[in-house]
């Protein structure tokens, strides 16, 4: 079989049965002009989070904050399977975020070992050497595997190496990391590891406790459903006094000031993105009555096989495809004959928005996620788009 014949001709689609495989709620239709964000954050909301930006002015020193900021790290602990662990939340992004650990838990007397294989564990080694971090930096290829006898012969190597840190999901390149494997590695010789979930809680498999992670970044803007301006960071308890040593690079950045406000007031030491996390929690809300986090990432799955059945039927060619490919984005070349800035344009006037590839592919390909409140109808609707401004017919 073909690995178009997937789609069942796009023109005969909203099959019952893939409703009731999903057994999520459907969108609503877009509002005219509106766009479909299919880039990998920020992502297309639910009415029910844009509902919960709507309830009015809130004060982030008042109660009502104090709680919701409250249930917003409880549901974020169930998320990532972190039920004995700290949770941060900062105004920003994950990159700020991403430097606040950093910059919290790594002295400059220590040294740290970045492992690599695309642009955003390759912008952590540009933040430890901004932050004056000494560094090693196993450097991979864009999209290769991570050989963990390489890292394993590199803390043999160097002793001073006493944290490590790498993504989950390096969404430059839709690679999933062996991040649990990784922290069966470290665990024995106490060394801190620090992993990027930016891109993958919520929708890839990921547990605080089985990685044996001591950090963890986080952002609400992707498979987590909310908007952008409120990341998070996840803390083992004991690394606190295991790092007491560590003096901070930064006063907005220093976590032990977040964690001495959240416990002394339930509040955040500086005035937070309170829309932001008002819409986390709400999100957090809607994945745990749409049965969690396994639940999205099987819907997560419907949508790309889907996505990527079609895009291979229309004659493009998907890059990063292999066994560790993530379940939420698909890097595709561009349609032939076409420019990104034509292909995006076109696009978007059709009301799909997307980015362009990254790093070694970003003169030939395009990122399209899945995250997001989609169904399938949604990406049958893509992909029809893409027929269209390639000029290809829609597989029988």
């Amino acid at each position: 079989m073909k690995a178009h014949a997937a789609l069942d001709s796009l023109t005969r689609l909203r099959r019952p049965e893939v409703d009731s495989v999903r057994a999520l709620p459907e969108p609503s239709s877009a509002e005219e002009g509106e766009l479909t964000l299919l880039c990998p954050g920020p992502v297309t909301c639910s009415p029910r989070v844009r509902q919960a930006l709507t309830r009015g002015d809130m004060a982030h020193r008042d109660r009502a904050f104090v709680d919701t900021l409250a249930e917003t790290v409880e549901r974020l602990r169930r998320a990532a399977g972190a039920p004995d662990y700290d949770v941060l939340l900062l105004g920003g992004g994950a990159t700020g975020a991403t430097e606040a650990a950093l910059a919290s838990f790594v002295s400059l007397t220590e040294r740290l070992l970045v492992v690599s294989n695309g642009a955003f564990g390759e912008r952590i080694a540009e933040m430890a050497q901004c932050l004056g971090i000494p560094m090693s930096h196993l450097r991979y290829d864009w999209g290769e595997p991570i050989v963990l006898e390489q890292l394993q012969g590199m803390l043999d190597g160097d002793p001073r190496i006493k944290a490590v840190a790498m993504v989950h999901h390096e969404t430059s390149v839709g690679h999933l990391n062996p991040v649990n494997e990784v922290g069966r590695l470290l665990a024995p010789r106490h060394i801190r590891y620090f992993v990027d979930i930016v891109s993958s809680l919520g929708g890839e498999e990921f547990d605080m406790v089985r990685s044996r992670a001591s950090v963890a970044i986080g952002s609400g803007n992707k498979c987590l459903h909310g908007v952008a301006g409120a990341a998070f960071v996840i803390v083992r308890r004991e690394l606190w006094e295991e790092t007491a040593h560590a003096r901070p690079h930064s006063m907005y950045l220093d976590l032990r000031r977040y964690r001495a406000a959240f416990r002394e007031t339930g509040q955040t030491p500086f005035t937070p993105a309170v829309p932001a996390v008002v819409a986390l929690e709400e999100a957090l809300r809607e994945l745990e009555d749409q049965g969690g986090v396994a639940a999205r990432r099987a819907h997560y799955q419907l949508l790309n096989a889907r996505l990527r059945a079609g895009l291979i039927g229309l004659g493009l060619r998907l890059r990063n495809t292999g066994p560790q490919s993530a379940s939420s984005l698909t890097v595709a070349q561009l349609p032939p004959g076409l420019t990104f800035d034509v292909f995006y344009d076109d696009l978007r006037a059709r009301g799909f928005l997307v980015y362009r590839g990254k790093g070694p592919v970003s003169h030939d390909s395009f990122l399209v996620a899945n995250m997001g409140h989609l169904d399938i109808a949604t990406i049958d609707r893509f992909l029809e788009a893409v027929a269209e401004i390639a000029g290809v017919p829609i597989p029988e």
